[in-house]
């Protein structure tokens, strides 16, 4: 009977939900360099500073980040190995700031994934950030110069990346190899277009069908059409 129920209790742990163990609630302020609006009952990290990794998952669901001007450039510092999910979320930067989110110097690889409808707008990522941007969600970047900085960026058909301060030029000489569609390797013209944006100062990226998928979209479409007609 004991066997019985340790089987069983193994096999419920497998089963149930994961779920991010430093969790934002916002119950305080925008700040998340305030601890009073992180719950950390599910980990053992204790806070969340700047320029300090948090080992572990970080959740953010239904809240509202704005990383504050501390002076310098600040990030919000993922752990090796760990993920910061937007879920229906935003972050941002206060007026005038110009810091970002990403790993630690010398990183061995993060992720950020940008899910139902989350706007990630920082100043820059830098050190290993793997950012993935669902259909429904997007990004924009602040910073010029180097605004994705040793990272990448996987775009989604339906998401939107945007820079600020990278013009069309500027983005595919310095940050067209860093962006995949759909895991592909983007490509100007085929699977995104590149469109000035912010006046003249700044691009948008927006991901398209390949020429090819459209084609075989339409011939679906007309082969539909005959066989109904039969």
């Amino acid at each position: 009977m004991k066997t019985c129920f340790v089987t069983f209790a193994v096999i419920a742990a497998f089963l149930a939900p994961s779920q991010a163990a430093v969790v934002w609630t916002g119950a305080t302020s925008t700040d998340p360099f305030d601890d009073s609006n992180w719950d950390f009952s599910g980990s053992g990290v204790s806070a969340v500073d700047a320029n300090v990794s948090v080992a572990d998952d970080i959740s953010i669901v239904n809240g509202s980040i704005e990383i504050p001007n501390l002076g310098g450039q600040q990030r919000l510092q993922i752990g090796n190995g760990f993920t910061m999910t937007l879920d229906n979320a935003t972050l941002g930067l206060v007026a005038g700031g110009n810091d970002g989110t990403g790993g630690q110097p010398g990183s061995t690889g993060v992720s950020i994934n940008l899910t139902n409808g989350s706007q990630f707008n920082p100043f820059f990522i830098v050190n290993a950030v793997s950012l993935d941007i669902d259909s429904t969600s997007s990004a924009t970047f602040g910073g010029g110069g180097n605004p994705v900085n040793i990272s990448t960026i996987n775009l989604t058909f339906g998401s939107t990346l945007s820079f600020r301060a990278e013009t069309p030029a500027a983005f595919r000489g310095e940050h067209l190899g860093k962006i995949t569609v759909n895991g592909v390797p983007a490509v100007d013209g085929v699977n995104i277009e590149i469109a000035p944006f912010n006046g003249a100062s700044g691009s948008l990226i927006t991901a398209i069908p390949e020429p090819s998928s459209t084609v075989l979209l339409g011939f679906a479409g007309i082969a539909l059409v005959f066989r109904r007609r039969k």
